[in-house]
């Protein structure tokens, strides 16, 4: 009889531990879930701060203020208009350059 007491004793006992840590094991990962949930508050909300900041700097009418203020574009006028052949490109003009001595 003695012997099946120590025996229940020790798993009661086992029992109580191992219950004993299982309990912190489950609040420390509560804990960490809920940082994890602020984590994901706090970056929701910068990527709402983000699309505002975004909608305000694609806005047609603010950039179309803007490139009026510092652009200076005017409408390209007839003469402004050539044929591809009339455009000076690199290789016509590379026989012309003479070569550096390297």
């Amino acid at each position: 009889m003695r012997a099946i007491n120590l025996v229940w004793i020790g798993l009661v006992m086992s029992v109580a531990i191992a219950l004993f840590v299982l309990k912190y094991e489950v609040q420390s990962l509560e804990d960490s879930l809920a940082v994890k949930r602020e984590e994901i508050v706090e970056h929701q909300r910068s990527i709402q701060v983000l699309e505002a900041e975004w909608t305000f700097l694609t806005d047609p009418n603010r950039l179309r203020s803007l490139s009026a203020e510092h652009l200076d574009l005017a409408p390209v006028i007839p003469t402004r208009i050539v044929d591809i052949e009339a455009i000076p490109f690199l290789a016509d003009h590379a026989s012309s350059v003479p070569e550096v001595a390297q």
